[in-house]
């Protein structure tokens, strides 16, 4: 019964620290992200993880190398 409860409340601590660093993090984030120059590379990134998940599908990664060409000689240059 003392195991069920600490494993209980150690599963409350790890998810109250998780939550609580996330929330700290996302509002230092939005802090930051003031710069015109951060929102660009953010807006840049996610439109490359975008084209990333469209590429990268289940079938073209289990029937294939998984990367388009151009994209293996863009990431070894």
């Amino acid at each position: 019964m003392i195991f069920v409860l600490v494993f209980l409340l150690a599963l409350v601590a790890a998810v109250v620290g998780i939550t609580l660093h996330l929330v700290l993090r996302e509002r230092a984030r939005r802090l930051h992200s003031d710069s015109a120059e951060g929102m660009l590379i953010e807006q840049q990134r996610t439109v490359q993880a975008a084209r990333m998940r469209m590429a990268y599908t289940s079938a073209s990664l289990h029937h294939g190398t998984g990367l388009v060409t151009d994209e293996v000689y863009r990431h070894h240059s």
